[in-house]
């Protein structure tokens, strides 16, 4: 790969990391013209951030191991790239828009969870991707790694688009649920770089 190649692949991930960061950033900024009568909203508008600050934290986790373990740099990689920048971006607004607006609660938490899915498959995608354009160099033991952290991505979708399926009182339930999924899988990596 050239010298030229690498600077294009360097900008590239700075900007994906700083938008992640100022995504974060806004999140946490926008606390602040959140409409505080009670110790309640209080408690409501950090809870929309908590939630919409460890799904981005998590996905630019997985995005960030994806960007260093397969490199996969071409036209396609990017414009998914770019898509999965796009929902991340939306998805603190949709997140607060569940706790501040009651009436299109229903309606923005299955938005939500549609975007997290497309996050999550994309992320998919890109894997498999990644397999395809490289299955004359990679060994069965490095294939078998990517299917893995593939299926990760496209279970975790599934889970989002079926909790769009259940009713929203469970719906978040169902999200948190999730949860346990996490440190399992961070310590499944942990121990595959071993």
């Amino acid at each position: 790969m050239s010298n030229k190649n690498l600077d294009h692949i360097e900008k590239f991930k700075t900007i994906t990391t700083e938008v992640f960061a100022l995504t974060l950033g806004l999140g946490a900024f926008s606390l602040s013209y959140i409409p505080r009568e009670n110790m309640l909203d209080v408690v409501w508008a950090i809870g929309a951030f908590t939630m919409s600050f460890f799904y981005i934290v998590i996905i630019w986790m997985v995005h960030s191991r994806f960007f260093e373990n397969y490199p996969l740099y071409d036209e396609v990689f990017l414009g998914l790239n770019f898509v999965i920048l796009f929902l991340v971006v939306i998805s603190p607004f949709l997140s607060q828009s569940i706790f501040f607006s009651p009436e299109l609660k229903n309606e923005m938490s299955i938005l939500l969870a549609a975007d997290m899915m497309g996050i999550y498959l994309i992320l998919g995608i890109l894997h498999q991707r990644y397999i395809w354009k490289n299955k004359e160099t990679l060994n069965q033991s490095q294939t078998r790694e990517v299917k893995i952290e593939r299926n990760i991505q496209y279970l975790i979708a599934v889970w989002f688009l079926v909790s769009m399926l259940v009713p929203i009182t469970y719906r978040f339930l169902f999200w948190w649920g999730m949860v346990p999924i996490i440190p399992i899988y961070r310590i499944r990596m942990a121990y595959r770089h071993k």
